[in-house]
């Protein structure tokens, strides 16, 4: 079977989420004074070995990222282990390895829940271009966590929250080296030193470093709201939330939004926008994006609009993030984004 193919089976995934947040679920420590169950109806991404949670089968993860090669050249001590959890909580991920461990699982059976799924690093790519599972992403695969950050953009969730991300391992120096070791929220954990020589490490993390940060910036470039909701930890390239805060309402609860009522607020907006009141339009058009969220049904042209609104307004920088925004999540309206984007890239030049 050809590269093309194997990665073609992501396509259908392209903006599935789009505008629905999703929270990105680490190993470490940190989740163990988490509660976990509040992620049951969320959208979820895990990692590596989340499936030997007690709240996996609760939770029922949409998908699961690995990145470690040791997870198919030493599959006895990671993979398989890892796989029997999942297996024996009866979850259906979507399960993501690298293109390079697909002759391994040619010769593995995941078993008829699991639905294998193929990433592919690409030198080529660029920040600058929109990400897709489709073709090649960005070669940043320095850990899980920055890969499934990749799968959350191409999955078009907005915003974007880490969980159990604490990444202390960032911040050891060469006088702790020798005796940290790399914790997660189960018992068994492995000496630095075990891993990669000083040097190594040291190399790895800035690579890391990097990698995070290239991502930081590919979410300003294209309109992406990530934060990390872990509870402590060292990974501080995205601004903190507090996680509980994220399920809490400081409001009753507000009557069923009629399903109509988005429609009839972008129809009002489009009626002022011709009237050139584009300070009104952009308000109703912020309305109809907050009732517009996590529906099933979603309104097309919020984002196109709301891009227009900011361009006659001068505030171009934000305009070009939300025609940006249109052009991932609502590629039907390409030939109208792309000029409008090449313009105000012009202003901005």
């Amino acid at each position: 079977m050809q590269l093309d193919d194997i990665l073609l089976k992501n396509a259908p995934l392209k903006n599935l989420h789009a505008g629905k947040r999703c929270f990105i679920v680490g190993n470490g420590p940190s989740i163990k004074s988490q509660d976990l169950t509040l992620l049951k109806d969320e959208v979820t991404i895990v990692v590596s070995s989340f499936f030997r949670h007690p709240d996996a089968k609760l939770i029922d993860p949409a998908y699961w990222v690995i990145a470690d090669p040791g997870f198919w050249m030493r599959p006895e001590e990671t993979f398989y282990p890892a796989l029997q959890f999942a297996q024996d909580k009866c979850v259906s991920p979507k399960l993501f390895f690298p293109s390079g461990a697909f002759p391994f699982l040619c010769q593995t059976n995941p078993g008829p829940l699991i639905d294998l799924h193929f990433y592919h690093y690409d030198e080529t790519r660029s920040i600058e271009a929109p990400l897709d599972f489709s073709t090649g992403i960005l070669p940043f695969g320095q850990n899980v966590v920055i890969v499934s950050l990749m799968l959350a953009f191409h999955l078009g969730c907005n915003p974007i929250y880490f969980v159990g991300c604490d990444h202390d391992f960032m911040r050891v120096t060469e006088a702790e080296y020798e005796n940290q070791r790399v914790e997660h929220f189960y018992p068994e954990s492995k000496k630095c030193v075990d891993y990669l020589t000083w040097n190594q490490w040291r190399g790895a993390m800035a690579m890391m470093d990097y990698q995070y940060q290239q991502l930081n910036n590919y979410a300003r470039i294209w309109g992406f709201n990530v934060f990390n909701a872990t509870a402590g930890g060292c990974l501080d390239h995205y601004p903190r939330v507090n996680y509980e805060s994220l399920f809490l309402s400081d409001t009753p609860s507000a009557p069923a939004c009629d399903p109509r009522e988005p429609f009839r607020l972008i129809q009002a907006a489009q009626a002022l926008m011709k009237a050139e009141d584009y300070k009104t339009a952009l308000d109703l058009l912020d309305q109809a994006m907050a009732r517009n969220l996590n529906r099933l049904e979603r309104v097309e042209g919020l984002y196109y609009h709301k891009a227009i609104c900011l361009t006659s307004l001068g505030r171009v920088h934000e305009a070009l993030i939300w025609a940006r925004q249109d052009l991932l999540c609502n590629p039907g309206n390409e030939a109208n984004a792309q000029p409008l984007i090449r313009r105000l890239e012009g202003f901005l030049s």
